[in-house]
């Protein structure tokens, strides 16, 4: 009877040892980051995306962007020299904007030509952010201040910077009476969604036609940017961005 006593003891002892390692185990799983980066939002703006995965759950989730250098135009302060007037479409309109002329960041340097937009040599900037590592490099560019603008014989760094391209700063498409999400109101609601939800249903969500509310099923994401789940003109969703940034995290 003691014999049986003290191997069901021994028992026990090690069945508690292997729950506390187990939960050891689980308490130490460690947390991973994936980012993405793209062209998005009817090809005019660089998004990035982070997902942090632990174990198999999304713990945390961003979402941001950067405007493309055409987002500002040169005033009439500017010299000729320094800056193309060209026609272009504008909300549907075609209108007489002014862009500076030589833009500059890294090794990158991007010239205005008529008709065409920045271009980089032969090849359009917007085909350019068509390739992830592309994408990076202009956004940490526009994050860190780095993007220049060429006046005279001058660079300078505090037109195209951080306060004017990112859509933090920049006041794009701001709350107010009349806009009641605005995009840091759409982003922080899909930015909740990801968090609450995965990204298990995020290229599968419809646009109620009445509300214009994002559905997974009957679960609202809050968020009603046209862009969520609809990709265009060579960019993509940010959906897709974000299951790219989950994709990065867990591979």
């Amino acid at each position: 009877m003691k014999k049986l006593a003290k191997t069901l003891a021994i028992c026990a002892v090690a069945g508690t040892m292997c729950a506390g390692m187990a939960a050891l185990s689980a308490c130490g799983e460690k947390a991973v980051t994936g980012e993405a980066y793209g062209l998005v939002h009817g090809a005019g703006y660089v998004g990035c995306a982070t997902v942090t995965v632990k174990g198999d759950k999304v713990t945390d989730a961003t979402l941001s962007e950067v405007c493309l250098p055409t987002y500002v135009t040169a005033g009439e302060s500017v010299a000729e020299a320094d800056k193309v007037v060209d026609t272009v479409t504008d909300h549907g309109n075609q209108v007489e904007k002014s862009f500076y002329k030589t833009v500059s960041y890294g090794n990158v340097t991007l010239t205005y030509t008529v008709g065409k937009g920045y271009m980089n040599g032969e090849t359009s900037f917007a085909d350019m952010m068509k390739t992830e590592a592309n994408a990076k490099a202009y956004y940490e560019a526009v994050n860190s201040n780095s993007v220049s603008v060429t006046i005279g014989s001058e660079k300078k760094k505090d037109i195209l910077n951080k306060a004017s391209l990112s859509k933090e700063e920049n006041g794009y498409w701001k709350q107010s009476e009349a806009v009641k999400l605005g995009w840091k109101g759409n982003r922080d609601a899909t930015v909740n969604y990801v968090k609450e939800h995965g990204v298990a249903n995020l290229l599968k969500l419809e646009r109620n036609s009445e509300t214009n509310l994002w559905m997974d099923g009957t679960i609202s994401t809050g968020a009603t940017w046209t862009d969520f789940n609809t990709k265009k003109d060579g960019s993509i969703s940010y959906a897709q961005l974000i299951v790219n940034a989950h994709t990065a995290a867990t591979k």
